[in-house]
């Protein structure tokens, strides 16, 4: 363990921001854990600003669809229409459209209110995160002062080690000796028969 952070050491000496001592840390994990939180609490500020205006968006535009639909029923005949040879109809088109519109006015009601639980369970899950960020860190702030001279000691053992065993001197090399150049035997010419004319 104390060979690894002795490594880290060497890979990282001038990063800036980089410290090895607890208290440096604990600094930097209560700056996470509070930057952590704020940013949590911007964006969930941020999505309840936007589901307010979306709200009041939806509210307008479905008080305007409404108030269409009221005219086109203001419009239509009170009497129900009765074709040759059909049965009648049981209700008049205004009436249909008067149905209509409580219909639509109850599903909207309903939908509005899934809508709002959906975004309330958005928020209590993102919560939640947070919450286990934040208990995260915290394990780790606690588990910091019980890691820490543990390493230390690692480190502390292998220095000591390192120390008692003697510097051994590289082993120095023998001149090589050259070798006397081998020669090759001298090929023998054939022996000359002398001419027996």
């Amino acid at each position: 363990m104390g060979y690894k952070k002795n490594m880290a050491k060497n890979l990282f000496p001038h990063v800036p921001g980089w410290e090895w001592d607890k208290v440096a840390q604990k600094k930097q994990w209560k700056k996470f854990k509070s930057d952590m939180g704020k940013l949590w609490d911007q964006y969930q500020d941020m999505q309840k600003v936007s589901r307010k205006a979306w709200k009041a968006q939806w509210e307008t535009f479905f008080a305007q669809l409404i108030d269409m639909q009221q005219t086109v029923a203001d419009s239509l005949p009170d009497e129900k229409p009765a074709v040759p040879g059909m049965p009648p109809v049981p209700v008049s088109p205004k009436e249909f459209v008067e149905k209509a519109k409580e219909f639509q006015e109850k599903a909207n009601a309903h939908a509005v209110e899934q809508a709002d639980a959906v975004f309330e369970i958005q928020i209590q899950t993102q919560q939640q995160v947070k919450d286990a960020v934040s208990d995260a860190v915290e394990i780790v702030e606690a588990n910091l002062d019980a890691i820490q001279p543990a390493a230390e000691e690692t480190e502390e053992k292998a220095e000591a080690k390192a120390e008692e065993q003697p510097a051994q001197k590289p082993a120095q090399k023998k001149p090589a000796q050259k070798k006397p150049a081998q020669k090759k035997p001298a090929q023998k010419k054939p022996a000359q028969k002398p001419d027996g004319k």
